[in-house]
C-alpha cells in the first residue's frame, strides 16, 4: 500500500521541499495540482512546451525517490461564464497530455 499527499496543502514550499518533508515521514507517493482549484505550484502545464523544465521536473522526483500517483485539475466546465468554463476544459486537456508523457496513470 501507498499512502500520498495531495500537495496543494503545501503550495508554500517547493516541490522539492515538499518531497523532503514528507520523506521524513515516510510518504513518497504524491497527487499535484496542475491548474483549476488546486493550483499549479508544484506541477506547471508550461512543461508540455519546455523539454528542460520537464527533465527538471523528473530529476527533482527520481532525486527524492518519489512518485506521483495523479495530476489533479478539478474545475468546472460547465460553469455558466463561458469563459471560465472554457479555460477550466483546456486545463484539463492539458493535464490529460501532460499526465500521458509523464507515464502518470491518472488524472482527477
Amino acid at each position: 500500500m501507498h499512502v500520498g499527499v495531495f500537495t496543494p496543502l503545501l503550495s508554500q514550499l517547493s516541490l522539492s521541499a515538499v518531497l523532503d518533508k514528507l520523506k521524513t515521514i515516510g510518504i513518497d507517493t504524491v497527487e499535484l495540482g496542475t491548474g483549476n482549484y488546486p493550483g499549479d505550484a508544484h506541477c506547471k502545464l508550461s512543461m508540455l512546451e519546455d523539454s528542460s523544465a520537464l527533465a527538471e521536473f523528473q530529476k527533482i522526483l527520481a532525486d527524492h525517490g518519489a512518485t506521483v500517483s495523479a495530476l489533479s485539475c478539478h474545475g468546472n466546465a460547465l460553469h455558466s461564464d463561458q469563459a471560465r468554463a472554457k479555460r477550466d476544459r483546456e486545463v484539463s486537456r492539458k493535464t490529460s497530455l501532460l499526465a500521458e508523457k509523464l507515464g502518470i496513470p491518472a488524472v482527477v
